[in-house]
């Protein structure tokens, strides 16, 4: 059975660690980015199955990482 990858893209540490807690253990293998620059390098390099993006964010904010990100992946996105 292939894993489900899912990256967690939020500025809060204690918020992408309990997403993250609470996703492995449903078997899915997880990635995490703090910052919309993250994510966005993170996507070019790894096909994902869903995306948890956070909306307010410092520096470039979900609504233009959600936007990037589109050049490269159809990826669903889950706005957080």
């Amino acid at each position: 059975m292939e894993k489900s990858y899912i990256l967690i893209v939020d500025d809060n540490p204690e918020v992408r660690e309990i997403i993250h807690v609470l996703l492995e253990g449903e078997g899915f293998e997880i990635m995490e980015a703090g910052d919309g620059e993250t994510a966005l390098s993170l996507t070019e390099r790894t096909d994902f199955d869903l995306i948890i993006l956070d909306i307010m964010m410092p520096g470039r904010n979900g609504y233009q990482t959600c936007l990037e990100i589109r050049k490269n992946s159809n990826a669903p996105i889950l706005f957080l």
